[in-house]
C-alpha cells in the first residue's frame, strides 16, 4: 500500500509540475509573439557611421569626416512590403589642422533635383564616400538609394578649394577601367 501511495503522490506531483511549466511556455509564446509583432511594426534605420581619413589637397593635408545618422523627424519611406525606413542625414566636414574649411549638412533634399519624383518619395539618403582629388577639387560620392536594395541615384559632389561645391549625377562607372578612350568621357 505504501507503495502505491507514493507512486500516486509521485505521479500527481509530476501532473502539477508539468501543467505549471505548459503556464510557463505560454507565456514565453506571448513575449515571443510580442516581439516579433513590434520588430515588424518599428521603424527601420541604418546604423550610424562616422569615417574619417586624411588627404592631400593641392599640397596641403586635409582631414575629412563623414557622418551619417538616421533622424525620425525627417519623413520616413516604405518599401513595397510595408517595411518603414528613417531618411538619414550626412554630415561632411574638412579640416586643416584645427581650421574647418567646409562644414555641411546634406539631406536627400539636397539632391532632389537629380531625381524622378517616384523614385524621391520611397528612397533614402544611404551613404557619402570620398572618390577621388581632380582638377585640384575633392570630390565625395553620394548614394540616394530605396532602402535594402541596389537600387540607386549615384552622385558626386565636387568641392572647389573657395569653399563652393556644386552636385551632379556621377555619369562614369566605377568598374570601368579609365584608357584613352573613356578618359574623354569625363
Amino acid at each position: 500500500m505504501k507503495t502505491y501511495t507514493a507512486i500516486a503522490c509521485g505521479l500527481l506531483f509530476g501532473l502539477f509540475t508539468a501543467c505549471k511549466d505548459r503556464g510557463q511556455s505560454s507565456s514565453a509564446d506571448e513575449t515571443l509573439k510580442t516581439a516579433s509583432k513590434d520588430s515588424v511594426e518599428t521603424i527601420q534605420k541604418m546604423n550610424e557611421y562616422q569615417y574619417t581619413d586624411d588627404i592631400e589637397w593641392n599640397g596641403k593635408p586635409v582631414t575629412y569626416l563623414v557622418e551619417r545618422y538616421a533622424v525620425d523627424s525627417l519623413s520616413s519611406v516604405k518599401d513595397d512590403t510595408g517595411t518603414e525606413y528613417a531618411d538619414n542625414v550626412i554630415y561632411l566636414t574638412l579640416k586643416q589642422g584645427d581650421k574647418k574649411i567646409f562644414s555641411k549638412t546634406f539631406y536627400k533634399s539636397s539632391f532632389k533635383e537629380y531625381m524622378e519624383k517616384d523614385f524621391y518619395n520611397h528612397a533614402i539618403l544611404e551613404g557619402m564616400a570620398f572618390d577621388k582629388v581632380k582638377d585640384g577639387n575633392l570630390c565625395f560620392a553620394v548614394s540616394v538609394s530605396y532602402p535594402m536594395s541596389d537600387l540607386y541615384i549615384p552622385l558626386l559632389i565636387t568641392i572647389h578649394p573657395n569653399g563652393s561645391f556644386e552636385i551632379a549625377k556621377d555619369l562614369v562607372l566605377d568598374n570601368v577601367v579609365e584608357t584613352m578612350d573613356t578618359a574623354s568621357v569625363e
